[in-house]
């Protein structure tokens, strides 16, 4: 699924997630991937019984692999009830332990929601400290010149160099129950990266769970073109997580629930 806002403005414009959300949708290598895919908004997403809630809760534990990509940035009342009110369980959080994926491009994830068009109580470091289950996890601003590594010239070659505001901390996922790939870490430090996937050690009923947060940064309209927040995201998907998954389609189904209905694991 997509969700595509509302967004946090000073984050991400709308404009801009039209734009990423068409780019990714119509990508020839995604739309070979994927039969359908559904893009919920402003209205869809609030709250346990919202279409958003629904959909989420739905697809874990249904013994296959689904994808959720937000758009916008912003983590929504049908994720993580703000503020921190779920700290454990959360639907987004047992969607990925189940063995789901959630893709997340702009600001720091699962901060806060901007649903209804009004930011909410913040979650804050704590909504991403909870949903990875890491006590302190931050994604505080540090280093300016993120440069794409070998993965990240491999799978995403549009990824040029840039100053991510939100990196991950790479260190402070040492002993915990993740992997991590970085596409493009500082140059001056190694610690800090962005974009990232990390990889649950322990799989689910569903597949492997991933979270991937990619271009963390607070930009309402991309000082570059193409935006690779669009085209980035795509070739993530086509290129590292078909490499890293193993789709097995049902053909009855071919892929027509959002995502598509596919078995991914990894290798």
């Amino acid at each position: 699924a997509i969700y595509s806002g509302p967004t946090n403005p000073g984050w991400i414009s709308d404009g801009a997630v039209e734009e990423i959300v068409k780019t990714v949708t119509k990508h020839a290598g995604v739309k070979a991937m994927f039969d359908n895919i559904d893009n919920y908004g402003d209205g869809d997403e609030v709250g346990d019984k919202s279409p958003l809630g629904k959909w989420l809760t739905s697809h874990t534990n249904n013994g296959q692999t689904d994808v959720v990509f937000t758009a916008c940035g912003t983590c929504p009342s049908s994720f993580y009830q703000f503020p921190n009110k779920d700290p454990d369980g959360s639907n987004i959080e047992n969607f990925i332990e189940a063995g789901n994926v959630h893709v997340n491009v702009a600001d720091w994830i699962y901060y806060m929601s901007y649903e209804g068009g009004v930011r909410s109580a913040d979650n804050a470091a704590d909504g991403a400290a909870n949903v990875f289950d890491i006590p302190g996890l931050s994604f505080g601003d540090r280093g300016t010149d993120f440069q794409p590594t070998a993965e990240g010239k491999k799978y995403i070659p549009s990824l040029k160099a840039f100053d991510s505001a939100r990196p991950w901390h790479m260190e402070q996922f040492k002993g915990t129950p993740w992997d991590l790939v970085a596409f493009a870490v500082d140059k001056g430090d190694k610690n800090s990266a962005d974009p990232v996937v990390a990889i649950s050690k322990e799989d689910g009923k569903d597949g492997t769970g991933m979270i991937a947060a990619m271009w963390q940064k607070d930009a309402p309209v991309w000082a570059g073109k193409p935006d690779p927040r669009g085209i980035g995201v795509a070739e993530f998907l086509v290129n590292w997580l078909q490499e890293n998954a193993t789709f097995a389609v049902n053909p009855k189904e071919k892929m027509s629930t959002t995502w598509g209905y596919v078995k991914a694991r990894r290798k």
